[in-house]
C-alpha cells in the first residue's frame, strides 16, 4: 500500500467535488496578490464567487476589531475598506483551505489542525513584519501552505488517522515522520505536487520543504531568512498543540528564541498578536460545542493539563462505508499499476473488516487435489485464532460448500441450535449473520469470501460496496491470467 499511496491520495484530493473550484479560486487570489496594480474590484468579484466564502469574510468583518468602526458590515466592498486590501487576501485564501479540508466525520480534529495552522501562518507574518525579508503576505501564506501535506492527509485519509496518533504517542514520532512511517508519503512532498496541480506560482511552494536552515535568524540572507521564519513559527505552533504541559511550553518557546538568535519580547509579542488574530477566526472555523484543543490551549496560562485532541473512539455507519467506498478507489488505481494480488486481497480484506466492523473476513481458493476450500489470508478478531480449523470440504454438505458450488451469493444466519450444515468455527463471536461471496471466472468458482458480523451492517448500500470489491478482485485475477 505504502508504496503508492502517494498517487492513490493525489486521485482522492482531485475527485473531490469542490476541487475544480477551489483550484480556480487559489490560482486566481495569487494572480491578484502578485499583481501589484490588482484592484480591490477585482478582489472582491474573486470573494463573491464563492457564497460561502462571502458569509466567513463578512462574519470576519463583523468581528468586535472591525465592527465599532463603523457599524454592521453587509458588503465585501466595505470589509475591503474596513480591514485592508491585504487582510482580506489573507482571509480569503485561509478560509478557501479550510472549506477545502473541512470534514463533518472528523470535525473537531480537523479544526485544531487548521487552527494550528493558521496560527503559524500569522505568527510568521508577525515575525516577517518586525524582522524583515520576504512580505508579510507571502510569509502567510507560505506557513499556512506549510502544513497542507499533513491537512490533506488528515482530511483525505481518516482511515489511517488513529495509526498516524499511535505512531506519535506510543512510538514518540513528530507528525510527519508518523505520518511518513505509516503511508509511506513524505507531507511536505505531496503538499507541493497538490500544490503543482492546483497551478500555484513557485512563490507558494518554495517553502515547502523538511530541511533546516542553520545559523541565526538575523544573519541570514533574506530567502534562507523566511526559510527560517516558517520554520520557527511551525515549530512554536507544534510546541503549542502538543506540549505536555503549560510550563514545557513555556520553556520550549524560550529555547526557540534563543536557538534562532531573535530577541523573546518581540517574539512573544509575536505570538501574542497571532493568538489575537485566531480569536477573530474562531466564529467562523469552529462548529463545535466544546473548542477544539489547539484552540484551548492557545489561551491557557497556568499548568493545568493541557487537552489534546484524539480521533473518536466511536465510528459511525457513515464512517465506515467511507472505509469500503475509499477502498474501491485505491484497488481501481492499483489495477492501472504493475500490482501483487496478495495485495489487491489484503486492502479488500481489511476494509472489509474495518468498514463493517467485522468478527471475521477470509479469503479461501479452491484445492483442485483434495477438491477443499482453505483460508489463504484474513482480517477480523477470530481469524488468527481459527484459521486452522477452517479449512472447507466440498465432498461434504455444508453451507459453505453448497454456496461456492453454486456459485452465488448467499447470507447464512446463526442458528438458534447446532446444525451439521453449520462448521463448529462459525458464529463464534458476536456476529448473527455471514455472508459467503463465491470468486469465479466465466462462471467457474476458484475460491470465495466469507464474512461475519452484525446484520445491520449488510444492509444494501454496503452490499453493494462488497459486491464491487468482489468483482475487482476477479478482475485482479483475470487480469494477472491474461499476462
Amino acid at each position: 500500500m505504502k508504496d503508492d499511496f502517494h498517487q492513490i491520495l493525489l486521485k482522492r484530493i482531485a475527485a473531490s467535488p469542490d476541487f475544480p473550484a477551489f483550484a480556480r479560486t487559489v490560482q486566481e487570489a495569487y494572480r491578484v496578490i502578485e499583481n501589484d496594480l490588482a484592484s480591490s474590484h477585482e478582489l472582491v468579484k474573486l470573494i463573491l464567487k464563492d457564497p460561502a466564502l462571502t458569509h466567513r469574510i463578512l462574519r470576519l468583518a463583523n468581528a468586535v476589531e472591525y465592527r465599532h468602526l463603523g457599524g454592521q458590515v453587509t458588503t465585501i466592498s466595505r470589509a475591503v475598506t474596513l480591514m485592508g486590501f491585504e487582510e482580506i487576501r489573507m482571509a480569503a485564501l485561509a478560509m478557501s483551505l479550510f472549506e477545502q479540508i473541512e470534514c463533518k466525520q472528523h470535525g473537531k480534529l480537523l479544526q485544531s489542525r487548521f487552527l494550528q495552522a493558521l496560527f503559524q501562518a500569522f505568527l510568521a507574518k508577525n515575525l516577517a513584519s518586525h524582522i524583515g525579508g520576504f512580505t508579510v503576505e507571502e510569509m502567510f501564506l507560505s506557513a499556512l501552505f506549510q502544513d497542507l501535506g499533513a491537512l490533506l492527509i488528515f482530511r483525505h485519509a481518516p482511515e489511517l488517522l488513529s495509526e498516524i496518533e499511535r505512531a506519535r504517542n506510543v512510538d514518540g514520532l513528530d507528525e510527519s515522520s508518523a505520518i511518513h512511517a505509516v503511508t509511506g508519503v513524505l507531507p511536505a512532498a505531496l503538499a507541493r505536487d497538490v500544490c503543482q496541480q492546483w497551478g500555484l506560482p513557485e512563490s507558494a511552494r518554495r517553502f515547502l520543504t523538511t530541511r533546516a536552515t542553520p545559523g541565526k535568524l538575523m544573519g541570514l540572507n533574506p530567502t534562507a531568512k523566511a526559510q527560517a521564519i516558517g520554520r520557527l513559527a511551525n515549530e512554536t505552533a507544534s510546541l503549542m498543540a502538543n506540549a505536555a504541559t503549560f510550563a514545557q511550553m513555556q520553556q520550549g518557546m524560550a529555547e526557540l528564541a534563543r536557538a534562532a538568535g531573535i530577541d523573546p519580547i518581540l517574539y512573544q509579542k509575536a505570538i501574542t498578536d497571532a493568538r489575537a488574530h485566531i480569536r477573530e477566526y474562531e466564529s467562523m472555523l469552529v462548529q463545535t460545542q466544546v473548542k477544539p484543543a489547539f484552540l484551548q490551549r492557545m489561551s491557557m496560562e497556568n499548568d493545568d493539563q493541557l487537552p489534546i485532541d484524539t480521533m473518536p473512539t466511536a465510528v459511525s455507519n457513515e464512517q465506515r462505508s467511507e472505509v469500503l467506498t475509499r477502498c474501491i478507489e485505491d484497488v481501481t488505481a492499483k489495477l492501472m499499476s504493475d500490482y501483487k494480488l496478495g495485495d489487491i486481497f489484503g486492502l479488500i480484506l481489511k476494509a472489509m473488516a474495518e468498514g463493517l466492523n467485522l468478527d471475521l473476513a477470509a479469503l479461501y481458493m479452491l484445492d483442485r487435489n483434495n477438491w477443499q476450500l482453505i483460508p489463504k489470508m484474513g482480517e477480523g478478531t477470530l481469524y488468527a485464532k481459527l484459521h486452522t480449523q477452517m479449512p472447507i470440504s466440498l465432498k461434504g454438505n455444508s453451507r459453505i460448500a453448497q454456496t461456492f458450488q453454486s456459485a452465488e451469493d448467499r447470507a447464512l444466519l446463526r442458528p438458534a441450535m447446532p446444525v451439521d450444515d453449520i462448521a463448529d468455527w462459525q458464529f463464534s463471536g458476536k456476529a448473527d449473520r455471514a455472508e459467503v461471496l463465491p470468486l469465479y471466472i466465466n462462471r467457474a468458482p476458484f475460491g470465495l469470501i466469507y464474512l461475519e458480523g452484525k446484520s445491520n451492517v449488510f444492509h444494501e448500500g454496503n452490499a453493494n460496496s462488497l459486491r464491487t470489491l468482489r468483482n475487482q478482485a476477479i478482475l485482479a485475477v483475470k487480469s494477472k491470467s491474461v499476462r
